[in-house]
């Protein structure tokens, strides 16, 4: 099966698993998606939200000062009446105890009274005095009518163990059973009727910890024998604006309501499906004002500190116990600012929220980013796949950024996204890494013997694939001989043939890869490589002569070692042609050699011979010199090769323009000359040119074929309309 096909199947089921998360039915059961997912969760808070101090709430706090300042809790009724009075004279707006008063207070008069009038030893006085004296020490009735004084919110718990004191009012009364989906407790642990009843506000301070004891949302509504009931915070915000009631923003899912969030006044809440806010932290513990309640019952605080707040009593102490995890500290977070959150988030509308219409945002993000990273991925190395896996997870940083930041919005699942890129990331890449390994190794066995491995590794990078497939395109094309090779083999048995060989084309082959060539085969004595395949060479022509003009000097460095073994006049003679040619793998289903096949292909082979006729070691056609224009070339001659109809012209690469010397600058000006006389038919002069060329130049033959040229052209002039390709080379 190929590649594309198995990432994108891969691609598709894996986007299918993280799709089917989005559903809470699936979620719920993945305990460790669930942890991951609080981690994804707590980080953002982290490092998106930030907030500003609250100016709306103070803490009076029952911390380990206070406790060695009046003794350990609980403290008498009294102790705390004249907290609340120091508030009231304060200016506080609204008190709120997150402290729960379920037990009487004994009355110590009504304790002495009572030993009294069982005990013989009292006098009656005695008696007659401590029963006047009973509504000094009734302590409870002391709390009880400080707190009728000003708007306070007296704290319940709702748990499934313990039932004891009284709960308060409901806030809101169903007259007909409502199907509500919202958590229903059994049972609470109230306040003692007389406190309970000198309050108007009651509220509970039973919060919901996640499954790693982390407390990140808490119910605004708790439903208890058919009745909702309010929050600590809730009543709090309540009493503060002095608002009444609150309304549901319900939704009917099949046979049930479903919450979307509380209006109270003009704010909305928005909640979870069962009537859950997330808290929008403001930072760690501490964030809030906080003030000892042994300096609240001094007097020593500012004066205004308290004036038009929310006043909150809880307990920072550990003694106390009331110290949980929350998503920006791991432990020791006081409970009472968990509600101080909630309540300051309320006041300032500064509420994040997961909607439901959310949900549909997160699967068409999962499906979207699914498709995107499955069609690249199939396109890109293990490398790309690492970029592209931590650029789209840097994408989906940045979208949760800006949800957060612009509309405090959470995605449900936050870590679904996240972990679905990473998912296809891994896979891919392992996939990537068996799968790159084999087709290198295939590619290695298919290409090994054509091209160098650095040829290979760009055709890997670059996924070059057509090759195989056969394709037809400009190209450059070098057939090299050994010279003379029948008078040289007839020295040598078998075994020193094959030596002989290797120990010439080897240093050529390398010359040949270095430069960007393939290798066609080797036939016998010969070479055959090509350029610009299996990689596109922009160069190919450049590059082949290039390659030409090493490998005779290469051969000329291999001169003498070949002449102590008394093989003396080694050369090789190179023919190159480009043009138009049709490349891949071809032969049979027996057999197939990746080689080049066309009229072009033949041309060189056909030069590579014509060497013999010009004395020459390296002919390109014309074709091939008019893209090197940084190679020196001498015009050789017009030839007609068979089966053309046109005359070709054939040059003589000399060496690269930046080794041209100024004598061979002077030599080609000269043959120039004497080229310009031969094409203008002026027979005598051009052979005084040739003449002086071969006098100079002996050992370049081409000057002395002209001149024997012109020598017979002078006395049997060709036809006037003679095209300068007489010379018909069979090959």
């Amino acid at each position: 099966m190929h590649k594309k096909t198995i990432v994108f199947i891969a691609g598709g089921l894996v986007t299918i698993i993280f799709l089917l998360f989005t559903w809470d039915v699936v979620f719920k059961y993945s305990g460790v998606l669930t942890r991951v997912n609080y981690i994804f969760y707590d980080a953002s808070l982290k490092v998106f939200h930030k907030r500003e101090k609250s100016d709306k709430i103070v803490i009076v706090d029952i911390d380990e000062k206070s406790l060695k300042y009046d003794g350990r809790w609980p403290w008498p009724r009294n102790r705390i009446a004249d907290i609340v009075k120091a508030l009231q004279n304060s200016g506080a707006a609204v008190i709120v105890f997150d402290v729960l008063l379920p037990d009487i207070e004994p009355n110590i008069a009504d304790v002495l009274l009572k030993h009294a009038r069982v005990s013989k030893d009292i006098p009656v006085t005695i008696a007659d005095y401590l029963s006047q004296q009973l509504p000094y020490f009734d302590n409870d009735k002391i709390l009880a009518d400080t707190l009728a004084k000003s708007d306070v919110v007296l704290g319940v718990f709702f748990n499934r163990d313990i039932l004891t004191g009284k709960l308060g009012k409901p806030i809101i009364t169903f007259t007909n059973p409502v199907n509500l989906v919202i958590s229903q407790m059994p049972k609470f642990i109230g306040n003692i009727p007389i406190l309970a009843d000198s309050v108007q506000y009651t509220g509970f301070t039973t919060t919901n910890p996640d499954e790693d004891g982390s407390i990140r949302r808490s119910p605004l509504l708790i439903k208890y024998n058919g009745d909702l009931y309010p929050s600590l915070a809730l009543e709090a915000v309540r009493a503060y604006l002095l608002i009444e009631k609150i309304s549901l923003d319900l939704r009917d899912v099949g046979t049930s309501k479903v919450f979307l969030g509380v209006q109270l006044g003009d704010t909305y809440i928005p909640t979870d499906s069962s009537g859950e806010l997330l808290i929008n932290y403001i930072g760690p513990a501490f964030s809030f004002p906080y003030v000892s309640a042994s300096d609240v019952i001094q007097n020593k605080f500012s004066p205004k500190i308290f004036e038009g707040k929310i006043v909150l009593i809880g307990s920072s102490s550990v003694g106390i116990g009331d110290l949980h995890s929350m998503p920006l500290q791991s432990i020791g977070y006081p409970g009472v600012e968990i509600h101080a959150n909630i309540i300051e988030s309320i006041l300032n509308k500064n509420l994040i929220s997961s909607p439901l219409w959310l949900v549909g945002v997160e699967r068409i993000l999962i499906i979207v980013l699914g498709l995107i990273f499955t069609i690249l991925a199939a396109h890109f190395s293990m490398v790309g796949l690492l970029l592209l896996t931590l650029g789209m997870m840097g994408l989906i940083f940045v979208f949760n950024a800006a949800l957060l930041l612009k509309w405090q919005w959470v995605l449900p699942h936050l870590m679904l996204p996240y972990l679905q890129i990473l998912t296809l990331g891994v896979a891919n890449s392992v996939y990537g890494y068996f799968f790159e390994n084999r087709y290198r190794k295939k590619m290695h066995d298919i290409y090994g013997q054509y091209v160098s491995s650095e040829h290979i590794d760009k055709m890997l990078e670059f996924k070059d694939l057509h090759a195989l497939e056969g394709n037809t395109k400009m190209m450059t094309v070098l057939f090299a001989d050994v010279r003379s090779f029948t008078s040289i083999s007839e020295k040598l048995d078998a075994r020193q043939v094959k030596k002989f060989l290797n120990t010439l084309f080897t240093p050529l082959t390398k010359i040949i890869f270095e430069f960007k060539g393939t290798i066609d085969k080797y036939v016998g004595d010969m070479i055959v490589a090509f350029w610009s395949d299996p990689i596109d060479d922009p160069q190919h022509a450049s590059n082949a002569v290039k390659t030409a003009l090493l490998m005779q000097n290469k051969v000329k460095e291999l001169a003498p070692f070949f002449a102590e073994q008394n093989l003396t006049n080694i050369g090789i003679r190179i023919g190159i042609n480009t043009g138009i040619m049709h490349v891949g793998d071809m032969g049979s289903e027996y057999r197939k050699a990746y080689t080049v096949l066309g009229d072009s292909v033949n041309l060189a082979s056909r030069l590579e011979g014509v060497n013999k006729k010009y004395g020459t070691d390296i002919l390109v056609s014309q074709a091939t010199k008019d893209q090197c224009n940084e190679i020196v070339f001498r015009f050789i001659d017009c030839i007609y090769v068979k089966g053309k109809v046109a005359p070709t012209k054939i040059y003589e690469p000399l060496c690269l323009l930046g080794k041209k010397t100024a004598a061979l600058e002077v030599e080609l000006e000269q043959y120039k000359k004497a080229l310009e006389l031969y094409d203008s038919n002026d027979w005598s002069k051009s052979k005084e040119e040739f003449a002086k060329l071969t006098a100079q130049y002996p050992n370049i033959e081409i000057y002395s074929i002209y001149l024997k040229r012109v020598s017979q052209y002078e006395t049997s002039p060709p036809p006037q309309d003679w095209d300068r390709g007489q010379h018909l080379v069979e090959k």
